[in-house]
């Protein structure tokens, strides 16, 4: 039965091609495009629906391997008071399958300005894969299981320039509290050097900064303070034909411990991401090489790091082969399936590890009343 369902795992990729509209199945740009959409005197109704099988065969020395199956749900109502400002009040639901109770229930609530290529919100902002920050940085699977955040976050976004600065105060403390304060921020940008019908060069670049500390607290554990900063390019070349294009990216990840008191094994480490895709319109498949050492993540994909977890393990030196196909079918302009294939092989350790996934992703906008 198991070697039955790998095999139908490994082939419906295939007979899924021909159907393949959109390569991504977390659309940044159509979050983009709606959090600058002016209205005036409306009342929306917004859906963010993610349901979700994600399975990780992790056996490698790093990360366990585990699966998550269910779904995450956020009604909100969305008032447009002028073409420029609005708020959202809504309700983030999360529901694992085989839990009788949902995981979260949170409130959401912001309040945003904007013109058409600048907006400011307060509330609860744009995250997870919106902020467009590499794997090892940012683990795109928290769009699944944590893409709730909360503080400001301001976005400039042209043809050319996408910008996102945000802070996400993760956890609050009273005077008092026998906890740490909690917050992640940082800058995300990219920047699109050339842009051309047959040739697009983009630059991007990132800082991002993890705190937990503070000043009023009764925990008496060190303050921790990271850093970490990405930089790279990414080459498009458009083509016609079965292969509608070609592209290559490169990117250095650094990362430091800059705590009071450093307590990680590495204090200060870097990466190297590099990879190639193979486009069929908006479908890819890539493969790719990760290069690192001495690199811890706090928020960042686990297979990428140096020291496992749990920390019994620690493989200062990584070097690590991947391969990439995404596909998926975009339904309406409101529901996309998709289909994800990723394979991690750690050629130090010979190990292979691999995650694929499965997931429908619904967003209809309703108006349910104008002025």
């Amino acid at each position: 039965m198991k070697r039955t369902f790998n095999i139908i795992v490994a082939v419906l990729p295939i007979l899924l091609a021909p159907l393949a509209t959109t390569a991504q199945y977390f659309s940044a740009e159509s979050d983009v495009e709606r959090l600058l959409k002016a209205d005036s005197a409306a009342l929306h109704l917004t859906i963010d629906n993610y349901n979700f099988l994600w399975n990780n065969e992790f056996f490698g020395p790093i990360v366990e391997g585990y699966t998550l199956i269910g779904y995450n749900l956020q009604p909100a109502l969305e008032y447009h008071f002028t073409p420029n400002i609005k708020a959202k009040a809504g309700v983030r639901l999360t529901k694992y399958s085989g839990l009788d109770k949902f995981t979260d229930c949170l409130p959401v609530y912001s309040v945003t300005w904007h013109t058409d290529k600048l907006a400011v919100t307060m509330g609860t902002i744009e995250g997870a894969s919106f902020h467009r920050l590499p794997d090892p940085i940012l683990f795109r699977e928290r769009q699944l299981t944590n893409n709730y955040e909360n503080g400001m976050q301001i976005l400039y976004n042209t043809n050319r320039l996408f910008t996102d600065v945000w802070v996400d105060w993760q956890d609050f403390i009273f005077h008092g509290d026998n906890k740490k304060e909690q917050i992640y921020g940082g800058l995300s940008v990219g920047w699109k050097a050339l842009q051309t019908d047959a040739l697009e060069i983009e630059l991007p670049a990132s800082f991002t900064i993890f705190h937990r500390g503070g000043q009023i607290d009764t925990d008496t554990t060190p303050m921790r303070l990271f850093y970490y900063v990405s930089g790279g390019a990414r080459l498009t070349r458009h083509t016609s034909g079965f292969v509608s294009g070609i592209s290559a990216s490169s990117q250095v990840i650094g990362y430091k411990d800059n705590s009071p008191t450093p307590e990680s094994l590495y204090h200060s480490g870097w990466g190297w991401l590099s990879d190639v895709s193979l486009m069929h319109g908006q479908s890819s498949l890539s493969v790719g090489y990760w290069l690192a050492d001495g690199f811890i993540t706090q928020q960042g994909n686990p297979l990428y790091m140096s020291l496992s977890y749990d920390g019994a393990t620690d493989q200062k030196r990584r070097s690590m082969l991947t391969a990439e196909l995404n596909l998926a079918k975009e339904i309406t302009n409101y529901f996309t399936a998709a289909l994800t294939a990723v394979g991690y092989y750690d050629l130090k350790n010979s190990a292979f590890d691999y995650t694929y996934a499965f997931t429908f992703v619904l967003k209809p906008d309703f108006v349910l009343w104008r002025r």
